[in-house]
């Protein structure tokens, strides 16, 4: 499943609250785009860039990332769990939000056990010409040697890997406060689809936030708003697969 870069407009998002007693052990998302490399709005833990090739727009949320061992002072991160794409087509894993000096980034593209590429930089652009269902693992190394290891799923194949989610109903946003072009505002929607397992929020495109599959708001702070917002909420089922988005502009504050 094939994601678009996801442009940012707000100068920090953070998911502050969730109606119908969200689980506080829920994940936030990764904030960083696989295909920009967007930096990640602060306070948040996960992010997207482009959506699965099937769905065409949107982004896959980081959600559930496994590590592995002790971090020792370092941390791999990714933006998402959960990477989709066609065969033949080029993949963005961007390590940026990893914690530490880490200054060696070791990737096992198939999970067997073996690092098939070792880069000083985040980021590695990585082409899976077959179909492929199975994990890619990322080891973070700092100067003194400590490591720390990630894994997430990657899918590749010729036809979507689920059947997208129903879009949300009656998205609304309420501004419940605003100084300096800054708003902190409450969105509201309707689902019943039996199919979502939990909800994610997104602020032109971008990660905002993930509340429980009970909630039907929540509220997020640092809305910039020099320009109009677009606000989104979509649904994920339990494998975090990306429903249909849907969303209401926010104008700029007069």
């Amino acid at each position: 499943m094939k994601r678009s870069a996801w442009g940012l407009a707000s100068a920090g998002l953070v998911l502050v609250l969730a109606s119908g007693c969200a689980d506080a052990s829920a994940p936030d998302l990764i904030t960083t785009s696989t295909a920009a490399g967007i930096p990640s709005p602060k306070a948040a833990a996960s992010e997207p860039g482009p959506t699965p090739y099937s769905q065409g727009t949107g982004s896959p949320v980081q959600v559930n990332v496994i590590p592995l061992g002790k971090n020792n002072g370092v941390e791999a991160r990714l933006p998402i769990n959960g990477y989709f794409a066609a065969p033949g087509m080029e993949i963005t894993f961007d390590a940026s939000s990893s914690a530490g000096a880490v200054n060696k980034y070791e990737w096992d593209l198939d999970g067997d056990g073996t690092y098939d590429a070792t880069t000083s930089g985040p980021v590695l652009k990585h082409t899976y010409e077959n179909e492929f269902e199975g994990e890619m693992f990322l080891r973070v190394t700092n100067m003194v040697g400590s490591t720390h290891v990630l894994k997430t799923p990657v899918h590749v194949s010729t036809v979507p890997s689920h059947q997208l989610l129903a879009p949300p109903r009656n998205v609304q946003v309420e501004v419940l406060s605003t100084i300096d072009a800054v708003s902190e505002i409450k969105v509201t929607w309707e689902s019943d689809d039996p199919a979502a397992d939990s909800w994610a929020l997104a602020i032109n495109g971008f990660p905002a936030g993930r509340v429980e599959k009970s909630a039907r708001s929540a509220t997020v702070t640092e809305i910039q708003r020099d320009e109009d917002v677009l606000v989104e909420v979509l649904g994920l089922t339990s494998d975090m697969a990306l429903g249909l988005r849907a969303g209401t502009t926010l104008p700029a504050a007069g």
